[in-house]
């Protein structure tokens, strides 16, 4: 059985296009939608770093810089959300379909489609930060539709505010996705499913929380 991949329909009629995806035998359409979303990747990456997102610690010193040295700053930070974007695309789809793959007994190809609509969950999570950001001044990390306001009523330690800003409801739409996907391609029992999903996850949003909190430190560290 041959399968046309279809990221869309994979959210509209996930149980119909998961079981196409389980049975098939070969895949159509794979090299056009990883071209696709790579696209998606950094043009989402490099639009938020046009708009000045995250510019913070370049726009800090400013005064005390040309405009020849500031602009060259916002040439290379433009620079450096492309190489981001690349790596948190080659990332999602291919050191997670590998973690996921290593417990469950499902073809590393047919983990990378489904790996392909997480990222498209994330990038549609960093579009909403940017009216946010722009209009509210609110950061990710505080953004209304993560746990990161909550923390940080709780407490001002900052890693712990950046972990819980990384929980969001994205993610936990992304988690309970990524369990449903798994439960359908896999015969992994669904405890150790879920169990293997969220410890994923935490992992990542300690990373999430480590890199922002040295964001700062690693900029001047490297100037």
């Amino acid at each position: 059985m041959t399968y046309s991949v279809n990221l869309i329909k994979l959210f509209t009629r996930r149980d119909d296009h998961l079981f196409r995806l389980n049975e098939a035998e070969r895949l159509r359409n794979v090299w056009n939608l990883l071209f696709f979303t790579l696209l998606l990747t950094v043009l989402t990456y490099t639009w938020t770093a046009w708009l000045g997102l995250g510019t913070d610690a370049i726009s800090a010193n400013m005064d005390g810089l040309t405009r020849t040295e500031y602009e060259q700053r916002k040439a290379w930070f433009l620079i450096g959300r492309t190489a981001f974007a690349l790596g948190i695309f080659l990332f999602v789809l291919f050191i997670s379909s590998f973690f996921f793959w290593l417990f469950n007994n499902v073809s590393y190809k047919k983990l990378f489609i489904i790996q392909m609509n997480v990222l498209l969950i994330m990038l549609l999570e960093r579009i909403t930060w940017i009216p946010l950001m722009v209009y509210a001044g609110i950061d990710w990390y505080v953004s209304p539709l993560s746990f990161g306001v909550i923390a940080s009523y709780i407490t001002s330690i900052e890693w712990i505010i950046y972990f819980f800003g990384a929980i969001s409801i994205f993610q936990l739409f992304i988690i309970w996705y990524q369990v449903k996907c798994l439960t359908w391609l896999s015969t992994t029992r669904k405890g150790w499913i879920w169990t293997g999903v969220i410890v994923w996850h935490i992992l990542l949003w300690a990373g999430t929380s480590a890199l922002a909190h040295y964001d700062l430190f690693l900029l001047y560290l490297i100037r």
